[in-house]
């Protein structure tokens, strides 16, 4: 299920930003299938386009907007790597504003609940990247 690179590529991340490599993993997961169904070129986190970003795709995607889910049209950054996705990510949610919450978290579970909301517009987002990481045991790869 989970090709060497992929794990090697969260650590990396973890190492270099504190993000938790479970958390990492149960995104990946939830975000892309397991790396089937990427937003834009090894965009593995669904990390839409930046007003700077010139390398995008534009992909349909669903959003929980006043309480439903809709299909939207969104532009996805690409990624030249995998291990360059995965940096990416780290940094953003090691360095974004937003995430200040998540940052404080001690464990996993913690910190993906405190993604709720605010990563993903999903309200149940913390409870299934949880489940992802213990059904799948990814807390064994957290440095």
């Amino acid at each position: 299920m989970l090709k060497p690179e992929i794990i090697a590529a969260a650590q990396s991340s973890q190492r270099k930003w504190g993000v938790f490599t479970s958390i990492a993993l149960a995104q990946y997961a939830l975000e892309s299938g397991w790396g089937k169904h990427v937003s834009g070129r090894h965009n593995y986190f669904g990390m839409k386009a930046r007003k700077a970003d010139t390398d995008f795709s534009l992909c349909t995607t669903h959003e929980f907007i006043k309480g439903r889910m809709v299909e939207v049209k969104c532009a996805f950054r690409n990624f030249p790597t995998e291990e360059a996705s995965f940096d990416a990510h780290g940094k953003l949610l090691a360095t974004a504003d937003c995430y200040w919450q998540a940052r404080k978290a001690q464990t996993y579970a913690d910190y993906a609940q405190a993604l709720t909301g605010v990563y993903a517009t999903d309200p149940h987002y913390g409870a299934k990247l949880i489940d992802i990481i213990e059904r799948s045991g990814l807390a064994k790869y957290d440095l």
